[in-house]
């Protein structure tokens, strides 16, 4: 069996945006198939429409850091091409999973002044470290 990155990280990103419906608070929801860079869900809590952007990392919890993309093959992606209002981040332990919830607008503050480096398949991506610690008040937790 041939590994492929690629299907593995889009099995986990579905995995991690149906989960996210476990700690969001909404009466109807719509996820986003295929493609789509501005956000990957729409949640609808009291007829008000909320966008959000899912990303899961499981090598966060070994650095320390939230690696937030902004950049790939010298195109905008990831924050800075994202329409959504939060942005859900799981940090991905082997036991259990930590989730920060994050408005775009903060999350856009919060990078500015981070370490910029390159990664992802060919190193074609770029992207901000952000300190988990630095993080603390946007934890959430699953609903009851």
């Amino acid at each position: 069996m041939t590994y492929n990155k690629f299907e593995k990280d889009l099995a986990q990103g579905k995995k991690y945006e149906l989960e996210s419906l476990n700690y969001l608070d909404y009466d109807t929801y719509e996820m986003k198939e295929g493609y789509f860079k501005e956000y990957d869900l729409i949640i609808t809590k009291d007829n008000v429409d909320t966008k959000i952007e899912v990303k899961s990392d499981r090598q966060a919890s070994i650095t320390g850091n939230m690696a937030i993309e902004y950049e790939c093959n010298n195109k905008p992606s990831g924050l800075t091409s994202t329409t959504a209002d939060y942005w859900l981040y799981f940090v991905v332990h082997k036991d259990k999973d930590e989730c920060y919830k994050i408005p775009t607008n903060e999350l856009k503050d919060l990078v500015k002044d981070c370490r910029k480096v390159r990664g992802g398949d060919n190193y074609k991506s770029k992207m901000y470290l952000l300190k988990i610690n630095n993080c603390g008040k946007y934890k959430i937790y699953k609903n009851n």
